[in-house]
């Protein structure tokens, strides 16, 4: 709500003024308006009068706290302190809205402001708070609206447009009498005009003149010539006669004659599309480099510009010139950084082709192009060369231009590998959206060099959009990074005062841009930040300017300044600073051991300087802290606020930390306490990263890629420990990080419990190779060497996965095994024993909530079992013959059924089961045959099931058949019977001929078998004539025989026994109960355990409690002494011999007996004493004569 408008005037020499408020207010924002705007549409003669049109103003809040409710109840109620918290606003000109964030716990009543303006014009937003907050006296559950996510607009999104380079154009049109984009980015990335044609009256439309004819050059002013660059409109004759005259001026091969070739090939790559391609038909460059001239640092490095051009580097991939890159390579004189270009020189041939070809092809090798990108955008000089051709090109433009749209999600960053495969819309989409940034930056850098200040806000209001959406996040850091753009950024962050939103707009990009590390890898970045002054900035605070400080300090003391950082444990986890620090001392540590041939040296010698040993262990404990700092932010319990920000910036840590445990692996020996460790922290990440992109708090995109990043470096990083432990044995490779997995996965600690064990079976899954037919091979030695190992956990975990995972899991399983060890079988038999085991746990208290979640347990390995048997399901034949031929197997499922039948408990899955086996011909085992016929017959019982009457009895009576007379339970079979006719009888249906026969013939079957009459349990005379009544009307003639035997045979017996439920599929208890389940198991009583007489010299004596004396009858009163042997005479007595109390202590029987039970005692005085009691004059607590 509007709190106040008003028209500020500072006075007095101060320029103060000041706002007071009737009662305590909470501002939550304030919008400035500038002079002339009307800031209410119902109030049109309020005009703003805000001058000058930018400034600084300090404004100052009074502090007054907000009671809590205990607090406004008390009797005594503190004086609210006269405390002012202090903030600045930097406005920049325009309608502008600065948000306040002033918690829960204070408001104010005053608000002074200050600063050199002679008006401002500001409404005041926020809330009316009371003195304290109602309490909560009830709790109403609502849902949970998650905000929209907002698409970014079609005019920015450049992926999804036909011209990339259309919103660069855009804004360089603000700019009056602006260049053609082409010539922008050759003057600011390629030729580097001086500063003396900045001031000419032409700029920047001065060319090279190539169209003289009496030109006569040499390869010095030829290269001279082209420090400027050719129009675009010449026509193609002078660019071949001075390709001509560029070859006849070449001698015999020399240094300088490479060089000034190189140059000249360097400066024409950027140039008009014809230009490259005149110079490379006229000049024989194998006449021109060899391996000698090439051994120059910045000959090569030209050469390496040059290739960017896709004319040159087609002529340049031959065998000659590969040839002598390799030779270059090859010389033990070679300097390094020659080395490490000829290396880039030749990948940049190679991607260039593939680049090409991806462009035109679906089939194209994406990863390849997406890494010539990459580097590319990693030098100015070749960046600029490679956006000038695809600008100018025809063909590579209309490829660009002519290809398929990407997918409808958001674009994808593929500047780093992604863990999918990358089709052909997304890498075009993704081609077209580098081009547009990159366009836009060269806008941003013309733009700031003339200055613009329109063109150059507009400019960088896009990059800091842009860096708020994945995908353009990563091409915009990754070419801010650039040395002019960090340039460009530097000086707009420098005497911005008055304040300026082009000022504001660069300080918010070099603090987003900050959150990626590598950016400190930059000389030139890490000197704009170190080159600010204490409170010089306008939108970066102090306090992160330091911080920012800090890091920059870190990565400039280089690997010795990492190390510090990384083992020093006097810094907390909990604050963004430390993560900055860390997160910067990794990124120069990984630098190190991938871009120098010697880092790995290095980085030992330099831990060793520093008295740092196990630079690794030291790594695994830091990645162990963030795990747990992760866990606390994501736990079931509430957690203290924390900076905004800290999850995104901790698993972000996570990921680098667990790269560098990688990459340290080979240098140092590791053991499987420490390989542990980092599982178990990997895990943790894993489980925390899925739960981070699953919460509706984190709704920002660029935390919930994060998220999805991490959880798949999790998944590489055990990859890579497990492969290369596991070469050296199974043990300490795939088995050790499995059954490690397996042990976390099921102690879930502060998080959810059901997510750790999925999230953890992900893990799981990924870490076990693909189950493919043509690995059958190695996945054969995988399994003979790792599953004997880890059986036992294995079982364990399983048992807790839920039934589509244990379904998928078992596939997986088979398919890698494939018969080696028949570990689905073993898994089978497995499950099947431990639901027997927890079916025998069904007769308690059928309200009781251990007995509900036993049922379920027990119906979800039914559910399991059931669906692994169906005929739909691959593994059907072999989960048949499993239970049929595996008696471990099958007399657990007969202790499951009878369990069920006998606590009066049905289940859909176990009817299913039943069914399947009855049909099986390979059941042998008489005991389960009867069971699964007992199961179809209570089943039948049951209307919930709806099992047909007929084939139910059809198929009891087959499973039935080949059980001999000994097995037959015929009690258990008149008593299921019996109950299964009366519910047919009550159920009010009719049966059909065909059902009445099957039942008939059933029943004629087990009067077979009965020695004599006998009763029908559970049915009444009623409901028996209503069956007979049908079976007369539904039999043929011929079974009226059979009829006569049943109705002579059988007699109904009636009784009210309890019905049969059926297990639901859902598992529904309340909450209470759920607590009481939840809670720990009460600790059995026992009686401590006697100390051995080496450890206690008084162990050896036996002495009674001092409450002994209370539990005899004889005892009148407690004035008595004894002395000698009075006390054994008197429990000599009769009367002491008397059971008046309880049963002796265990310890002393213990003591005397050497036995563990007090109710089986020996004989006193008997001739064996095993432990020399009477040898201590001791006798037996009781006379047992």
């Amino acid at each position: 709500m509007l709190l106040q408008w008003c028209n500020l005037q500072p006075f007095g020499p101060s320029n103060l003024a000041a706002i007071r408020f009737a009662s305590p207010c909470r501002v939550q924002s304030v919008k400035i308006f500038p002079t002339g705007a009307k800031p209410f549409a119902n109030c049109l003669d309020i005009v703003a009068r805000t001058e000058p049109e930018a400034f600084f103003m300090d404004v100052y809040f009074n502090a007054h706290p907000i009671p809590s409710t205990s607090q406004a109840d008390a009797k005594h109620k503190l004086k609210a302190p006269n405390a002012l918290i202090p903030t600045v606003i930097a406005y920049s000109g325009g309608r502008t809205e600065f948000d306040i964030d002033m918690g829960a716990d204070f408001g104010t009543r005053l608000m002074i402001v200050r600063g050199d303006f002679e008006s401002v014009s500001m409404a005041i937003y926020g809330e009316v708070v009371s003195q304290a907050a109602p309490a909560v006296t009830s709790y109403t559950p609502g849902l949970l609206h998650l905000p929209d996510p907002v698409s970014i607009s079609p005019a920015m999104d450049l992926a999804k447009a036909s011209d990339p380079t259309y919103l660069a154009r855009q804004l360089l049109a603000l700019i009056p009498d602006a260049p053609s984009l082409n010539l922008v980015i050759r003057l600011m990335f390629c030729l580097k005009p001086p500063n003396d044609d900045w001031d000419l009256p032409d700029f920047p439309h001065l060319y090279s003149d190539l169209s003289e004819e009496e030109l006569d050059i040499d390869l010095d002013s030829a290269f001279r010539c082209l420090s400027r660059p050719v129009a675009d409109d010449i026509p193609a004759e002078p660019l071949q006669r001075f390709a001509e005259k560029v070859a006849d001026a070449i001698g015999p091969m020399d240094d300088t004659q490479a060089y000034l070739v190189a140059g000249i090939l360097c400066r024409s790559a950027s140039q008009h599309p014809d230009f490259a391609q005149a110079l490379m038909q006229a000049i024989d460059l194998e006449n021109v480099f060899d391996a000698s001239n090439l051994d120059d640092e910045d000959t090569i490095s030209r050469l390496l510009d040059a290739s960017t051009n896709p004319d040159i580097a087609r002529l340049l991939n031959s065998d000659w010139f590969e040839g002598i890159l390799q030779s270059l390579k090859a010389l033990p004189t070679t300097q390094r950084e020659v080395k490490k270009d000829a290396q880039r020189l030749t990948a940049r041939l190679r991607d260039w082709q593939k680049f090409e070809s991806a462009l035109s092809s679906p089939d194209g090798n994406f990863v390849d192009a997406c890494r010539f990108l990459k580097d590319v955008g990693s030098e100015e000089k070749s960046f600029g060369i490679w956006l000038s051709c695809m600008t100018t090109h025809e063909d590579l433009l209309a490829n660009v231009r002519d290809g398929p749209p990407p997918g409808y999600g958001s674009l994808t960053s593929l500047l780093d590998p992604p863990s999918m495969a990358i089709s052909y819309g997304d890498f075009i989409g993704f081609v077209k959206a580098y081009i547009g940034v990159a366009s836009v930056l060269a806008v941003y850098a013309w733009s700031d060099s003339l200055p613009n200040d329109n063109c150059r806000e507009r400019t960088l209001g896009v990059l800091r959009l842009w860096q708020e959406v994945p995908g353009y996040r990563e091409i915009v850091n990754h070419l801010l990074l650039l040395r002019q753009m960090t340039f460009h950024l530097g000086c707009m962050t420098t005497d911005n005062d008055p304040p300026e939103q082009s000022g504001i707009h660069a300080e918010n990009i070099i603090l987003n841009l900050v959150n990626e590390p590598r950016c400190y890898l930059s000389p030139h970045f890490v000197n704009c930040i170190r080159s600010w002054q204490p409170f010089s900035l306008t939108y970066i605070s102090e306090e992160e300017r330091i911080s920012l400080d800090r890091a920059a300090t870190i990565a400039d003391d280089g690997l010795p300044g990492a190390i510090d950082e990384l083992v020093r444990s006097d810094f907390p986890l909990t604050n963004l600073d430390r993560i900055r620090g860390l997160r910067v001392a990794v990124a120069v540590i990984l630098h190190e051991l991938d871009e120098d041939e010697a880092g790995d040296r290095n980085v030992l010698e330099a831990g060793w300087k520093k008295t740092v040993h196990g630079l690794m262990f030291r790594s695994i404990d830091v990645v162990a802290s963030v795990s747990q700092e992760l866990e606390g932010l994501c736990s079931l319990s509430m957690t203290q606020s924390r900076e905004r920000g800290i999850v995104e910036q901790l698993l972000l840590l996570s990921g680098e930390l667990l790269r560098l445990v990688v990459r340290l692996k080979p240098l140092s020996v590791t053991t499987n306490r420490s390989m542990r460790n980092v599982v178990t922290a990997v895990a943790d990440i894993f489980v925390c990263a899925d739960l981070v992109v699953l919460s509706p708090s984190t709704s920002l995109p660029t935390v919930v890629a994060t998220g999805k990043r991490i959880r798949q470096t999790c998944v590489d990083v055990l990859r890579a420990l497990s492969e290369s432990r596991g070469v050296e044995s199974p043990k300490q490779g795939p088995a050790l990080f499995l059954r490690t997995l397996f042990e976390r996965g099921l102690r879930p600690g502060n998080i959810d419990p059901a997510h750790r064990v999925v999230q953890t079976y992900t893990l799981v899954e990924r870490l076990m190779p693909e189950g493919s037919p043509e690995a059958a091979e190695p996945n054969s030695k995988w399994v003979l060497s790792v599953i004997p190992l880890i059986l036992t956990d294995l079982g364990t975990f399983f048992r807790a996965l839920d039934v589509d995972r244990k379904l998928h899991f078992i596939d997986k399983l088979v398919a890698i095994d494939n018969e080696t060890l028949n570990i689905g079988e073993w898994m089978l038999t497995e499950e099947l024993k431990h639901m027997g085991n927890i079916a025998r746990l069904l007769g308690g208290g059928m309200r009781d909530p251990h007995h509900i979640v036993t049922q379920h347990e027990v119906n979800l390995c039914l559910q399991f079992i059931a669906q692994l048997m169906d005929p739909s399901s691959i593994h059907s034949s072999m989960s048949v013959t499993t239970i049929c031929t595996m008696p471990e197997a099958s007399r657990a499922l007969t202790d499951t059924i009878t369990s069920m039948l006998s606590a009066r408990l049905h289940s859909k899955y176990l009817a299913h089961i039943a069914r399947i086996l009855a049909l099986s011909t390979t059941v042998t085992d008489p005991s389960l045959r009867l069971a699964i016929a007992l199961a179809l017959v209570r089943g039948a019982s049951l209307t919930e099931l709806s099992m047909p009457i007929g084939h139910t009895f059809e198929s009891a009576q087959a499973a039935l058949s080949t059980v001999s007379g000994p097995d037959l339970a015929l009690d258990r079979l008149l008593w299921e019977f019996g109950h299964c006719l009366s519910a047919i009888a009550g159920s009010g249906d009719t049966l059909d001929s065909l059902d009445v026969q099957s039942v008939v013939t059933a029943l004629a079957w087990l009067c077979d078998k009965l020695p004599g009459p006998s009763d029908l349990p559970g049915l009444s005379w009623d409901k028996w004539d209503k069956l007979c009544d049908m079976f007369e009307n539904g039999v043929l003639p011929d079974m009226y025989g059979s009829l006569k035997s049943i109705k002579g045979r059988l007699t109904p017996l009636p009784d009210s026994s309890i019905p049969t439920a059926l297990i639901p599929d859902v598992l529904s208890i309340p909450v209470h109960a759920l607590t009481s389940l939840l809670q720990p198991p009460a600790p059995a009583p026992s009686t401590p355990k006697r100390k051995s007489p080496g450890r206690d010299v008084l162990g050896l004596v036996a002495l009674s409690p001092p409450t002994a004396l209370l539990r005899s009858p004889a005892i009148s009163g407690l004035s008595k002494t004894y002395t000698r042997n009075d006390f054994r005479e008197l429990r000599q007595t009769p009367l002491a011999r008397q059971n008046t109390s309880r049963l002796p202590s265990l310890h002393v029987d213990e003591f005397e007996f050497g036995v563990s039970s007090p109710l089986v005692q020996p004989v006193a005085g008997a001739p064996s004493d095993p432990m020399g009691a009477q040898a201590f004059g001791l006798g037996a607590p009781f006379s047992m004569t």
